[in-house]
């Protein structure tokens, strides 16, 4: 049967249109200027959460919060990232993707 190959052809088709959605609704560029911004909107000690559903938005919060870190701009931060659990997955398939990160700002003004 064509099974695989029509589960092929399906995941193309759907990795295809993700990336052109991400493209016209300047997925990327909006999450930069977040990440950019958060410091500055968190008071000391201000936690941050993001969950993210694809690979390049997880890169680029990742990235972030560890430079944050690396230069005392986050205190700490969640460098292993959480994923839903098998109830989580069975009751909400679309969450089978997601990952959530964490930080929290540090005292030192910036």
């Amino acid at each position: 049967g064509g099974g695989q190959a029509r589960k092929f052809e399906d995941s193309v088709v759907a990795r295809t249109m993700q990336a052109l959605r991400i493209e016209v609704n300047r997925e990327f560029a909006s999450l930069d200027a977040l990440l950019a911004s958060l410091p500055s909107v968190l008071a000391p000690g201000g936690r941050a959460v993001l969950l993210t559903f694809h690979s390049g938005e997880d890169r680029r919060v990742k990235r972030s919060f560890k430079t944050g870190f690396k230069t005392g701009v986050y205190s700490v931060w969640g460098r292993r990232v959480i994923r839903p659990g098998g109830e989580e997955r069975r009751s909400n398939p679309r969450s089978r993707c997601c990952k959530l990160r964490w930080c929290v700002r540090s005292e030192v003004p910036l």
